[in-house]
């Protein structure tokens, strides 16, 4: 198997808004993930995995991390 020039987990989430329709904006994609979780299903018919919904939950609170 030939070797990534990029790591997968580091920009899979941004990657991830991206393919699914949400451009570059993470901070939404991740509230309708939140939002639609119980539903398992994005707007655009996209399923919901648990996987999106850990990510998701990181991005929501990393708006409450503290900048110095």
């Amino acid at each position: 198997m030939a070797k990534l020039d990029f790591d997968l987990k580091e920009g899979a989430f941004t990657r991830m808004s991206k393919e699914k329709g949400y451009g570059n904006n993470v901070q939404k994609f991740a509230s309708d993930i939140m939002r639609l979780k119980d539903k398992g299903k994005l707007p655009n018919g996209k399923r919901i995995t648990p996987l999106m919904v850990k990510r998701a939950n990181f991005v929501v609170n990393a708006r409450k991390f503290k900048k110095k």
